[in-house]
């Protein structure tokens, strides 16, 4: 051993048992992180591809430009994809809307627009026609379409190639016709140009589109976004995904702070439990800058140790979720890579686990050179590591074993705070974190349990459904659930003597029961039975209950009364309108309307063609199955990742308890030997034990019970209630089950380290360094 510092190694060799508790804290801590970040990180890529998939690898959209204008952006160094996309009046072909498109082929295929079958249009008499009209209307590729233009006009085009179904499409009985460039010029009647630009990766978007502005003399108006996308990819200035980076960097900070806190802990029991033999080193001569320096090092082999260990577990949780992911994928989702490793992850782990321990290691470090080799050849080092003693322990309440326990638990106020603190931050993550169930279920409206899967309705407004059509479709197999809305729309109305539109719906039995849930305040059966509608929560409208609206109806003017406010609906109103929900009894004697203006189905199997055959040419089948399997797929995608982090975060919290006791009662292992020596009893021992640890569980489970809930309300009111007016409540049952799971982790985790106390010889217990 050529220095001092060699005695790093050697003391780690003797004392690899109590080294390992260190050790495996800081893995555990890199790993959360690792895992957290790293499944975040995967989680905003699969969120992206699927953002992607739906709406189209595009950033910005520019109208108003010139072709002239067009090729200069098309020419910019940050510019990777762009190209025109062109939109006409829609027509009708064989009494099915046609939506009339066209575009340049390289931003047609970033809008997922690929031909699947045929070749993409070259001149412009040549088109693309989606796979179910070629199906519905019996064409093949290389046949003429004869279609009737806004003008009046008529032209015939040659079908050269189909694309893949598009759930838009589909779910409003629609079909796409798209041209070519030059085809959608070549229109008579009026249309759109779109210029649409991708920009390379690693731009920043926002100044790109400032410069382009400022270049081409562009307006606002002239220049929209991709909002989702960009917000995705954390380039947005909107303020509602402001308010989602500010959530996502508060929960990140919390995961830090509960590394911080488990490293923190770990380490400074590690060395303070060890200060007598820092005094014998400095009785042989050791310096108080050479002891600062030995803990140190001592520190950095930990982390050379523990880190790689926590980034290699980090990277086994998060490579998990993604296999159970891509287990659960439908054909609609991309599949995820396998085995990728999340460099910022890993990056953060890595430099947290080193920042954590150096700085760790400062105070304990001060605490150990401060000791005098007197007191460490005397063996009374009391007075460096705990406060002087005032009074005993209070011995009124509580036995003096568990009186004692107490006691040690209170003396060092920093190791209180630091173990405590660890717990509830574990308590405090897992609270926030479940806001994101709420957030996830409320942001994907095809999982509601009102979602159709197939519904009928008119091609015009004025088109009604007979209640004989919903008994034939009841008949029909795979059918769960099926059920009919009478829709008045445009009633002139006021309210508080303010005048707008309300438009008029009526539920059946299924609907009320779903509408239940929803219910904010006031009575459904008021409303079912007659006697008042339903509103949808409003910031414009504040609505209470008991509040009287005036309908102008061809009837003549009748009054509703606020019985029920939902902080959600099916429908979206638009600005100004007023949503109202009654029984069908109400509508009908309201409007004198008795059939349906759409009857909604859930299925378990695909049967739109059954339902096709039962429809007239004046009603449409809208099929919503492929829409809803995508949301689901998302939905999924997400889930797994939400409950993933609180899978992990709850995981790494019990670990971190387990660990955190058995240090806890290592780093008291010479004070529990003298107790035995002078007489306490195993079973005295072990109440002791435990009750120390039951102080460390419930000031933190206290703490983290406090804070969890008033972050939860803060965390609730950002991301649900200012989106979709749902009120907070206290999450009692997850704040039980996680203080409950604290607590009984505590005392599980006192048994081991308690029976190896009982078991040692007295001697070897005193002497334990």
């Amino acid at each position: 051993m050529k220095s001092y510092l060699g005695l790093v190694s050697e003391y780690a060799k003797v004392h690899r048992k109590k080294n390992r508790l260190t050790v495996v804290c800081i893995a555990i801590s890199v790993m959360l992180v690792v895992a957290v970040f790293g499944m975040a990180d995967m989680s905003v890529k699969a969120q992206i591809n699927e953002n992607i998939r739906q709406k189209g690898n595009y950033h910005a959209v520019i109208a108003g430009i010139s072709d002239g204008t067009a090729g200069q952006i098309a020419g910019r160094s940050d510019v990777k994809v762009s190209g025109w996309v062109g939109m006409a009046e829609d027509t009708v072909f064989r009494g099915k809307k046609l939506l009339i498109q066209g575009g340049e082929q390289d931003i047609a295929e970033q809008m997922n627009l690929a031909v699947s079958e045929g070749a993409y249009p070259a001149s412009e008499r040549e088109v693309l026609l989606d796979r179910p009209a070629l199906k519905q209307f019996g064409l093949s590729i290389g046949d003429t379409i004869e279609i009737a233009l806004g003008d009046g006009q008529k032209r015939e085009y040659k079908i050269t190639g189909t694309y893949n179904d598009f759930s838009s499409l589909k779910g409003t009985d629609s079909h796409g016709l798209y041209l070519s460039t030059e085809g959608i010029r070549a229109l008579p009647s009026e249309k759109r140009e779109y210029y649409y630009v991708q920009f390379k990766s690693n731009v920043n978007i926002n100044r790109a589109l400032s410069d382009i502005k400022a270049e081409h003399g562009l307006t606002d108006k002239q220049v929209s976004t991709n909002l989702i996308l960009l917000g995705l990819m954390g380039q947005s200035n909107d303020s509602s995904m402001i308010g989602l980076y500010l959530t996502a960097g508060i929960l990140f900070i919390l995961i830090t702070m509960a590394a911080t806190f488990m490293i923190a802990s770990s380490f400074n029991m590690s060395v303070l439990e060890r200060t007598q033999f820092f005094g014998l080193l400095r009785c042989l001569g050791a310096t108080k800058k050479q002891i600062k320096r030995y803990i140190r090092l001592e520190g950095l082999r930990y982390c050379l140790q523990g880190i790689p260990i926590g980034l290699l577990a980090g990277c086994g949780v998060m490579w998990v979720a993604v296999l159970f992911l891509n287990a659960l994928n439908s054909k609609y989702l991309p599949e995820m890579p396998v085995f990728q490793i999340s460099w910022p992850s890993m990056a953060a782990g890595t430099a947290i686990g080193l920042l954590v321990v150096m700085l760790a290691s400062r105070s304990p470090a001060k605490k150990a050179a401060k000791v005098s080799p007197q007191a460490a050849v005397t063996g009374n080092i009391n007075h460096a590591n705990h406060q002087p003693v005032n009074r005993a322990a209070n011995t009124k309440w509580f036995r003096v074993d568990t009186a004692m326990g107490f006691r040690h638990a209170f003396s060092n106020k920093k190791s209180m705070v630091l173990i405590s603190g660890s717990f509830a931050l574990s308590i405090i993550l897992f609270l926030c974190f479940t806001v994101l169930i709420t957030f996830m279920g409320n942001a994907l409206r095809p999982l509601k349990p009102y979602a159709p899967d197939i519904s009928i309705m008119g091609v015009q407004d004025s088109t009604l459904l007979d209640h004989s059509l919903m008994e034939q479709a009841k008949s029909l197999p795979h059918i769960k659930n099926i059920y009919g809305r009478m829709v008045s729309r445009n009633i002139p109305a006021s309210h508080r003597q303010k005048d707008n539109k309300v438009t008029l719906i009526s539920y059946d039995e299924p609907q009320f029961k779903w509408a239940n849930d929803k219910l904010i305040s006031g009575n459904r059966d008021q409303v079912q039975n007659g006697n008042g509608v339903f509103v949808s929560y409003s910031e414009d409208f504040k609505w209470k209950i008991g509040d009287t609206i005036t309908l102008n109806l061809p009837g003549g003017t009748h009054q509703v009364q606020v019985a029920g406010i939902l902080s959600d609906t099916p429908f979206v109103a638009t600005k100004g309108e007023s949503i109202l929900i009654c029984s069908e009894a109400t509508f009908t004697a309201l409007t004198g309307i008795s059939d349906y203006t759409i009857i909604d189905m859930q299925v378990n199997e695909d049967i739109s063609d059954q339902v096709r055959s039962l429809i007239t040419p004046q009603m449409q089948l809208l099929d919503k199955q492929q829409a809803n399997r995508e949301t689901r797929a998302a939905y999924y995608a997400m889930a797994v990742f939400v409950y993933g982090f609180l899978l992990v975060i709850a995981l790494v919290a019990l670990i971190n308890i387990l660990n955190t006791v058995n240090a806890s009662v290592s780093s008291r292992m010479g004070n529990y030997g003298v107790m035995r020596a002078v007489g306490m009893s195993g079973k005295q021992l072990k109440r002791m034990v435990t009750a120390e640890a039951a102080a460390y569980a419930l000031s933190g489970s206290v703490v983290g019970g406090i804070l969890g809930l008033l972050l939860h309300r803060f965390f609730f009111g950002m991301m649900i209630t200012s989106n979709w007016g749902e009120p907070w409540q206290p999450p009692i049952t997850v704040l039980a089950v996680s203080i409950l799971a604290a607590i009984l982790t505590t005392f599980v985790a006192v048994i081991s380290p308690t029976k190896k106390v009982q078991e040692t010889s007295i001697v070897n217990v005193v002497n334990a360094q």
